[in-house]
């Protein structure tokens, strides 16, 4: 190719034959790697067919299955029995669980596969699904789902306060959709199981809570991070066996919900078991307003209280008027040199025995934002003119 024939092309002089070439082979490049145009190939009905369920509007697909839980013992005012919601009694329980589109938040991300379910009795859930066939589906199934929850649902999830609730509620708000999902009582299991476990779990994620609290080991799971490529495989080319998987993962995901409440309740009662921070829970109840649950946890668990929860159970004591058992367990505590024993040993003696001399003995024990003040304060009461001790 001579130089006049390069300057040209690089001009734009090319032969138009030679364009005309150039273009198809860039089109022909091109239209291979290109998938086929969204929609193309998306037929709900097959949809349906193959995943299960029913067309409801257009474009989106509705499953429902039954699902019967192992008889617990627990009845629907139990389910309440825990810190979050006591006092709360019988509820229409809901569990939500939801697979989106990315794993961040934002307006842009939305959820194309929701499961949620229900008690129709005792030992009896209906686990329903709704998944988008397409884009233009999600603004009817936020209006059904919606209406199915109702306004006086208590909704159950796994990091729904975080994560599901608030995509759920910027999309229906896209959508210009009324929605009362943000103002239902909402019980976040994630924040329940983590007050228990973080100090004895490597993590509190939902598939270590099952496999640690219901003995499930999932087989041939979908990770949720690749939920979003299955969505896509189905708008893209119309690829379902991906979506299927999806479809088993969000329904473990509704029933484990279902499943991990019942075992919390448990839990949450005390008894005496390893690998749970006791002292957690009964703070818990306390903050809630439940002396006296827990009291019953903690001495449920005394056994396996570590010795902030053995503190705890001492002021508890204390707080009923027990001060020997209350001073038995300070004793023990202070034997092992637990400062804030040595403390309460110290206002024991001071402000109710009236031992200055004892409670003195105690007071340099303690912390040394405690020690100083409480030493001179007892030396002026004895009358002493001591040196006082570092």
């Amino acid at each position: 190719m001579s130089l006049a024939t390069r300057l040209d092309r690089l001009r734009g002089h090319a032969p138009a034959a030679a364009q005309r070439d150039g273009l198809a082979l860039r089109l022909e490049r091109i239209g291979r790697g290109r998938p086929s145009p969204p929609g193309a190939r998306i037929d709900p009905d097959r949809l349906a067919q193959t995943l299960g369920g029913e067309i409801v509007d257009d474009g989106l697909l509705l499953s429902r299955q039954p699902y019967r839980l192992p008889d617990s013992g627990a009845t629907a005012g139990d389910l309440a029995m825990l810190p979050e919601m006591h006092g709360l009694g019988a509820a229409d329980w809901l569990y939500i669980d939801t697979e989106t589109t990315g794993l961040s938040g934002g307006v842009g991300n939305l959820a194309f596969t929701v499961g949620v379910a229900r008690f129709t009795d005792r030992q009896q859930i209906e686990v329903r699904q709704y998944v988008l066939g397409n884009y233009a589906a999600e603004a009817a199934m936020l209006r059904m789902l919606g209406e199915w929850i109702g306004e006086r649902a208590v909704l159950v999830s796994y990091n729904g306060k975080g994560f599901d609730l608030p995509v759920l509620s910027a999309r229906s708000a896209l959508h210009r959709i009324d929605s009362a999902l943000s103002e239902l009582p909402h019980l976040d299991l994630l924040y329940t199981v983590r007050r228990a476990y973080r100090d004895h779990w490597p993590d509190c994620r939902l598939q270590t809570a099952e496999r640690q609290l219901l003995a499930l080991q999932r087989v041939d799971d979908l990770p949720g991070a690749q939920a979003p490529a299955a969505w896509q495989a189905w708008l893209r080319c119309g690829e379902t066996t991906q979506l299927a998987c999806v479809m088993r993962h969000n329904y473990q995901d509704v029933v484990s919900l279902v499943l991990l409440h019942q075992r919390l309740i448990e839990v949450y009662a005390g008894g005496p078991r390893t690998g749970i921070d006791h002292a957690a829970i009964a703070r818990a109840w306390c903050d809630a307003g439940q002396v006296r649950q827990a009291h019953s946890v903690c001495e449920r668990s005394a056994g396996y209280l570590d010795d902030d929860g053995q503190l705890l159970l001492a002021q508890l004591y204390r707080r009923q008027g027990d001060w020997a058992r209350a001073e038995q367990l300070w004793l023990a505590l202070h034997a092992r040199g637990h400062a804030g024993a040595s403390l309460a040993l110290s206002k024991l003696y001071e402000h109710r025995l009236r031992d200055y001399q004892k409670a003195l003995s105690f007071a340099v024990h303690c912390d040394p934002s405690e020690h100083q003040p409480r030493l001179r304060r007892l030396h002026q009461k004895i009358g002493s003119n001591l040196e006082l001790p570092l």
